[in-house]
């Protein structure tokens, strides 16, 4: 082998290194008492001030972390191969046995119960012991997003399937494709929000356009415009994926963040949507705690951002 090929191998290593450390994001952001969590796909959980700074930060060697929930006065969260971890307040993170190998994205709290959504449809009800059971779901997809209120639970599939609980135990399945086929375009669904008055998912349509859907109790669901106007003042509309979104009650104002370092502020006026990109980051994680909004994504991106713009 000559010398320019071994430089030519040693650069290429060194670039795929530089790749593989990069890579690391931030999978989740929550509320946590007056600042924020953050958990990160290489099994780092970052406490952090509501300006943006990291307090201490704990390593959960070996995992990759999706999703975090606060439970009385312990955190939870969960990532892939089935890992779930339990910690108090003073104490580090002990993993507790799940029964499964799949991958869980998504957490929630629902009638004393902690719900984790994972891979081909299976649904774990655990408690605050760390004991759970495996519930499984004549789904297609994967549970990607659960969320809920005091009377009920919600949860999306990437396959465009729509689950919904009054006790956590019992679900009822509803595939919005199959439902609004010809109506709607063939979605993708990647969050859901539900709040006190309605329901919101996000998505991707199968031609890779976002989507918004809006439902008042999840019988009927409305698209949601996402153009606005841009900066020239000409139309313009939204092109890249929303991965998750917050709702400001005071505001009556949901706030999308989205690939490509993308925000966008769904007022209740639909043609009032207004853009922000804050980052070049995909941003995974929003949370709204007090007066800040935080932002979180790809390469440890954390931001505050002002929700005057």
């Amino acid at each position: 082998m000559s010398l320019k090929t071994k430089s030519l191998l040693l650069i290429g290593l060194l670039l795929l290194s530089y790749t593989n450390c990069s890579a690391s994001s931030y999978n989740a952001l929550i509320n946590y008492a007056d600042g924020f969590l953050a958990a990160s796909s290489d099994g780092r959980i970052d406490w952090i001030s509501g300006s943006g700074q990291i307090i201490k930060s704990e390593n959960c060697p070996g995992e990759e972390l999706n999703s975090l929930l606060t439970y009385n006065q312990q955190v939870v969260t969960a990532g892939n191969k089935g890992s779930i971890l339990i910690s108090s307040n003073k104490g580090t993170f002990q993993k507790v046995e799940t029964g499964i190998d799949q991958n869980i994205f998504t957490l929630a709290l629902f009638k004393d119960n902690i719900l984790a959504g994972s891979e081909q449809g299976i649904l774990l009800i655990g408690d605050e012991k760390g004991i759970f059971k495996k519930m499984q779901l004549p789904l297609l997809g994967n549970i990607v997003s659960l969320s809920s209120n005091t009377s009920d639970c919600y949860g999306v599939t990437n396959k465009g399937e729509i689950i919904h609980s009054t006790d956590g135990i019992h679900w009822t399945i509803f595939d919005f494709n199959e439902f609004y086929a010809g109506y709607y375009k063939t979605s993708h669904f990647t969050h859901i929000l539900v709040t006190d008055t309605q329901i919101a998912i996000t998505g991707k349509h199968e031609d890779g356009s976002p989507t918004l859907l809006f439902s008042s109790q999840g019988n009927v669901w409305t698209e949601r415009s996402l153009t606005y106007t841009d900066e020239q003042g000409a139309p313009a509309s939204l092109e890249d994926t929303p991965n998750n979104l917050v709702y400001i009650p005071s505001d009556d104002l949901f706030i999308l963040c989205c690939s490509r370092g993308k925000l966008m502020k769904i007022p209740s006026c639909s043609h009032c949507n207004k853009l922000i990109e804050c980052s070049t980051k995909d941003l995974k994680g929003i949370a709204y705690n007090g007066n800040t909004l935080m932002v979180a994504g790809a390469d440890y991106f954390i931001k505050a951002i002002d929700t005057n713009w």
